[in-house]
């Protein structure tokens, strides 16, 4: 749920942007403050639902800060590989990629120039080639590597059964 936070700090951080035809619901925060109060396996499920975003910020803080652009390309595609895979772990090797370079380049923190370097490294050593929208994935373990990519932040399952029990029945 986008912006699940801002139901106990409503302060905005930032913007989302659509890249394809996109259904938005808004729910007010008294509304979502009241689910949680009322339904504490809700409340439950909309924690660790902000716990899973700061997961994944923080390992963008570190693929920021820490990563060529190189790794931080490999790293995104991997985590796009996932998330198109469902989120269980295994990856989805071809799918649609609805951004041009300069939206890849303001997710990785890169220019355009970068992007297209980078993207044409990765393709020429044989990982990926992206064409026409169209991501190919052709060597996942190299990819992940190249990416210093652990999809553990991503994948819902490492939470513990106890934890499960108490949330999803």
């Amino acid at each position: 749920m986008a912006d699940l936070h801002s139901a106990v700090r409503p302060i905005g951080i930032g913007g989302l942007t659509a890249l394809t035809d996109t259904q938005i619901l808004r729910v007010p925060h008294a509304a979502v403050r009241t689910l949680g109060r009322d339904f504490p396996a809700i409340a439950e499920a909309f924690w660790r639902d902000c716990i899973f975003d700061a997961a994944i910020l923080m390992q963008w803080a570190v693929n920021l800060g820490r990563k060529d652009a190189r790794s931080r390309l490999a790293h995104i595609l991997c985590e796009l590989a996932i998330r198109y895979g469902g989120g269980r772990g295994a990856p989805l090797l071809e799918f649609n990629l609805p951004m041009v370079q300069e939206q890849l380049g303001d997710a990785a923190a890169l220019t355009s120039v970068h992007v297209n370097r980078s993207l044409r490294t990765l393709r020429n050593e044989g990982l990926v080639t992206v064409r026409g929208g169209i991501v190919k994935i052709h060597d996942w373990d190299h990819l992940k590597q190249a990416g210093e990519f652990d999809p553990t932040y991503l994948v819902a399952d490492t939470v513990p059964d106890r934890q499960k029990r108490l949330v999803f029945q």
